[in-house]
């Protein structure tokens, strides 16, 4: 199965852009000193001035190693251009004062970020057996593009595209490459085997995406993340990791995201092991407080284009004032997703004021993430939860959910504690789907019976249901 990335791309072209910032330069908000970053740059260059920018994310990386880039600096791509790689080093920053800025300078269209590998170097390319092709991802040699990829994560493939086309069918090992353009990547030796008719790289464009996010931010506060286009991962688009706070994720695009294996877990119908796939839009883990993600497109992402979830661990206990708000989500899995574990219910404990609201929400499981999953059960839909074990004050409101493969919702058996924990409010949304689909996974209702469903649930008896012509 291959879906056409002319199509995405074509599609993402047409969305509109949010302004936040009314019109004020990055660089005069943030203060600090500004870095810019240009393709036609030179790493060596001090990067202070648009005429002398530096060229790479390796770049900017290893300045945040060095410290050099501190709160209250911004970095800004040019608009326009395309930059490879991941801010793998945006984690932990000290010194400085005030909000530290990564974002866009110039005219055009917003600068992509790109986490693909470019694997078009035939003598890359070593045979493998009949028409089996392997190359070593852990050589950077090998390779253009994202070359600042966490070493080990590299043998963990999310992604494969062919001239454009992209190929869904990653397998679990050698013996199951039974048709051209399905891959297998070994994580200990970092290769990567594709079983083609010919050196790949004789065939056209080939591009991968590895594990790892392309913003990771980890133990930072005060950070805001804009008018960016990141595309192209094997794991998340954006990862805010636990210890964060003071964050903003406004008006990226965000896009192509997910595929790669996260860990090996059961099967719920065979019992039997199994490597599991991921990928999130923007990913809020437990431990963080006062995040806003607001005007970004998010799209074809594997899992879920939002979640907020996680397990208790150490002193990270819950999430406070957590809000995603006014983004426009298309073909993703599912739209929504929140999780909680954990037994410590004290103050200050689980989703405090946290929001879901006037996002924008169609087509899930139109893309090519359902259509790669193998548990399509909880994919094609809106909203999904699993279990919720903290006190939860989330909103759900505002919304519009248009489209689904499968329902509105899905709920995890023993996902109802919000009832006796807290406030999980769901209402006033508009839903549409289609004549006789279900509203939850887990029920009968249907959306012509939705005044029964919302009896039942608690959910959205004030929203508006509309059924799809």
């Amino acid at each position: 199965m291959s879906i056409s990335r002319r199509r995405i791309l074509a599609t993402a072209a047409a969305l509109p852009a949010v302004s936040l910032l009314g019109g004020v330069s990055v660089a005069s908000a943030a203060g600090g000193k500004t870095y810019y970053v240009a393709e036609d740059g030179n790493d060596k260059a001090d990067g202070t001035s648009e005429g002398a920018p530096w060229q790479s994310i390796n770049r900017v990386n290893e300045a945040f190693v060095k410290g050099q880039i501190v709160h209250g600096d911004s970095v800004l791509f040019k608009r326009g251009q395309r930059f490879y790689g991941e801010f793998l080093r945006l984690r932990n920053v000290q010194g400085g004062d005030g909000v530290l800025t990564i974002g866009a300078y110039g005219t055009g269209e917003a600068p992509q970020i790109l986490g693909y590998k470019i694997l078009n170097k035939a003598d890359a390319w070593q045979s493998a057996g009949s028409n089996l092709w392997q190359i070593n991802l852990g050589d950077t040699n090998n390779y253009t593009g994202n070359t600042s990829s966490d070493e080990s994560k590299r043998g963990n493939v999310g992604q494969l595209w062919v001239n454009g086309e992209h190929h869904l069918n990653k397998v679990s090992s050698l013996d199951k490459l039974n048709s051209d353009w399905d891959f297998y990547s070994d994580h200990s030796s970092k290769s990567l085997t594709v079983r083609a008719p010919k050196n790949p790289a004789e065939v056209g464009e080939i591009l991968v995406a590895v594990d790892g996010s392309i913003v990771n931010l980890a133990a930072v506060s005060n950070v805001t993340v804009q008018d960016l286009d990141l595309i192209g991962t094997g794991g998340h688009g954006v990862s805010i990791d636990s210890g964060c706070s003071g964050i903003k994720i406004l008006n990226n695009k965000i896009r192509q995201i997910g595929g790669s294996y996260t860990s090996l877990g059961v099967d719920d119908r065979t019992k039997k092991e199994k490597w599991i796939r991921y990928g999130n839009g923007i990913q809020v883990w437990i431990g963080n407080s006062d995040v806003l993600a607001e005007g970004n497109a998010i799209e074809d992402v594997f899992d879920v284009a939002t979640t907020i979830q996680g397990p208790q661990k150490g002193n990270f206990l819950g999430w406070k004032d957590v809000h995603f708000r006014n983004n426009r989500i298309m073909r993703c899995s599912q739209s929504f997703e929140v999780w909680s574990k954990g037994s410590n219910r004290g103050a200050g404990t689980g989703h405090q004021n946290c929001s879901f609201t006037g996002n924008d929400c169609s087509d899930a499981g139109v893309g090519w993430g359902y259509e790669a999953r193998t548990n399509k059960d909880e994919g094609g839909v809106h909203l999904l939860s699993y279990a919720v074990e903290l006190p939860i004050d989330l909103k759900v409101t505002g919304n519009l959910f248009v489209d689904a493969v499968n329902a509105y919702m899905y709920r995890f058996p023993g996902s109802e504690e919000h009832k006796v924990l807290g406030n999980m409010a769901v209402d006033g949304n508009t839903i549409q789907l289609k004549a006789g689909q279900k509203l939850q996974q887990q029920r009968s209702e249907t959306i012509e019976q939705h005044t029964d469903w919302s009896r039942e649930t608690g959910f959205d008896a004030n929203s508006t249901f509309k059924i799809a012509g």
